[in-house]
């Protein structure tokens, strides 16, 4: 068991959280481009899989299959981590400020966490507009001038959607904005 000398100077959270946030990082810019090859040559992989037979099929194909699952995931995970940990590191202790750098990160994180409000706060623009609004999952379609009240049902659900989403990121980001000041 190793020891830490007294002389060596103690880590800052700060210092920590950028740490994990450069090493989540790390992982998203791996499994990016490591995602995007895999799923551009699905095809070419899963042909040179498919003659084989017994047990090699069944390893190359759970392999294959396990690997357009979880590059992805990685990359969403690894952006997550890395967002979250440099916001975290931004309004914690650190040895070295990086003003430019702060500001860039809690710029895409406002970004990030108020991206829900926004989308669904577009989509009431949309269905406005059009007198439609559009459910993807069961498809369904509500016309102003046919359907009126499930058209305002749906712009409702929609507007409690919208609060919820900028009531959470709020929620988030009024604490560190009092304390930064």
């Amino acid at each position: 068991m190793t020891t830490a000398s007294p002389s060596a100077p103690a880590r800052l959270p700060g210092d920590a959280s950028r740490r994990r946030a450069r090493n989540a990082l790390l992982l998203f810019v791996v499994a990016l481009p490591l995602s995007i090859w895999l799923f551009g040559s699905a095809e070419v992989l899963w042909t040179g899989i498919m003659p084989l037979e017994g047990a090699t099929f069944m390893g190359a194909a759970t392999a294959f299959g396990a690997a357009l699952a979880l590059a992805p995931l990685l990359c969403l995970i690894g952006f997550l981590v890395a967002l979250w940990c440099g916001v975290e590191s931004v309004y914690q202790a650190r040895d070295k400020r990086t003003p430019a750098l702060d500001k860039f990160i809690v710029g895409l994180g406002f970004l990030i966490w108020f991206l829900p409000a926004v989308a669904t706060l577009a989509t009431i623009v949309d269905a406005l507009l059009k007198g439609r609004v559009h459910f993807p999952s069961p498809s369904r379609d509500y016309f102003l001038a046919t359907d009126p009240i499930p058209y305002w049902q749906g712009i409702g659900f929609l507007i409690l959607a919208t609060g919820l989403f900028a009531f959470l990121a709020w929620r988030y980001w009024r604490p560190k904005l009092q304390r930064k000041g």
